[in-house]
């Protein structure tokens, strides 16, 4: 057995984490400038993928969150302009959700915005170093899934069949 593998993973492990935070730090960044937040975006791209308009309900269990959450984050991309609330009932308790003319070209804005990320993030790759490391990832992937089903969590964040079919 070689000695120096769990440091070498810890270590892998480690720029994993590293390259997570600084990309974060990047997005919000770039988003900021939009007077938006990844939650918001998140949640904006969501609802460009809906084939309908989702309930704040619907949207909640899409992205596994809680509905006061949805509730706050609507109403700040309302505030600004991305998304419009109509009541379906008398209360207005239930509510449904629009892209306004507004969110749809922050969607594209940030569409771009990720694709040039991405690029930056990989120049001076090749297109066999990018193949190599994408199918080392679906490896460490499935790796991870197959835990979490042997501790009957399942997938997280939306990644479930049954939220995916919601909108």
């Amino acid at each position: 057995m070689n000695n120096d593998r769990p440091d070498r993973i810890h270590a892998v492990m480690d720029m994993i984490m590293r390259m997570n935070r600084a990309h974060h730090r990047v997005v919000e960044r770039s988003l900021s400038q939009m007077d938006m937040h990844g939650g918001q975006h998140r949640l904006l791209m969501s609802l460009s993928h809906c084939e309908h308009m989702p309930t704040q309900k619907e949207l909640a269990q899409r992205m596994d969150i809680s509905p006061a959450s949805v509730a706050n984050m609507l109403k700040k991309l309302e505030k600004g302009g991305y998304i419009v609330r109509r009541a379906l009932d008398a209360d207005g308790r239930c509510n449904e959700v629009e892209i306004t003319e507004r969110g749809h070209e922050a969607i594209e804005r940030t569409k771009r915005l990720f694709s040039d990320i991405d690029q930056r993030m990989f120049e001076g790759f090749g297109d066999d170093e990018i193949e190599r490391l994408r199918e080392n990832m679906v490896r460490v992937n499935a790796n991870l899934r197959a835990m979490e089903e042997e501790d009957g969590e399942g997938g997280h964040e939306g990644a479930s069949p049954e939220n995916e079919r919601m909108c």
